[in-house]
């Protein structure tokens, strides 16, 4: 017997019609000569008796539409490629563009894309030294004074980048 799985039609096998979501669907199995097969019902057909398949067993579920494609550039990508791109331009090491940059080299650093390969003070002031976990690329990324007080401020920054990324 064919136990192959199938997943959920869109349309209803009684009526034809597409199912909406969060609509009740009743799905059987039906014997067919070379295994089983799969049936989806509607609600209303299901309700009418003469209408059902004789069926080795019945189930009642919602309807769900095929869930969101994901995202093609995750958000660690995105973070990447922001960091990327204002690491490009010279940046004062108190400045709150440095901030940001920082914040995203913790991101990239926590889910390990960045590797720390040192941390040290230069004439700017302290410096991280992260190496790219997949390229081998050296990273320069100064390490800004962030006092506690100013944590609310960078977290505003960070969520109106975040709000004009889409995210």
């Amino acid at each position: 017997m064919d136990w192959s799985i199938r997943p959920r039609a869109h349309t209803c096998a009684g009526s034809g019609r597409d199912f909406a979501d969060g609509q009740v669907v009743y799905t059987v199995l039906v014997a067919v000569d070379n295994g089983m097969e799969r049936r989806d019902f509607s609600e209303e057909v299901w309700e009418k008796v003469e209408a059902r398949p004789t069926y080795f067993c019945f189930w009642k579920g919602k309807f769900r539409s095929r869930p969101p494609e994901p995202e093609k550039e995750p958000p660690a990508a995105r973070a990447e490629a922001e960091l990327r791109r204002r690491l490009a331009q010279p940046v004062q090491t108190e400045s709150p563009e440095a901030r940001v940059i920082f914040l995203f080299a913790l991101l990239l650093e926590r889910r390990k894309v960045l590797l720390v390969r040192e941390r040290t003070t230069g004439p700017e002031g302290r410096v991280t030294v992260y190496e790219h976990k997949m390229t081998g690329e050296v990273i320069l990324v100064p390490e800004p004074e962030v006092r506690l007080s100013e944590v609310d401020q960078l977290r505003s920054e960070v969520e109106s980048l975040a709000a004009a990324w889409g995210a």
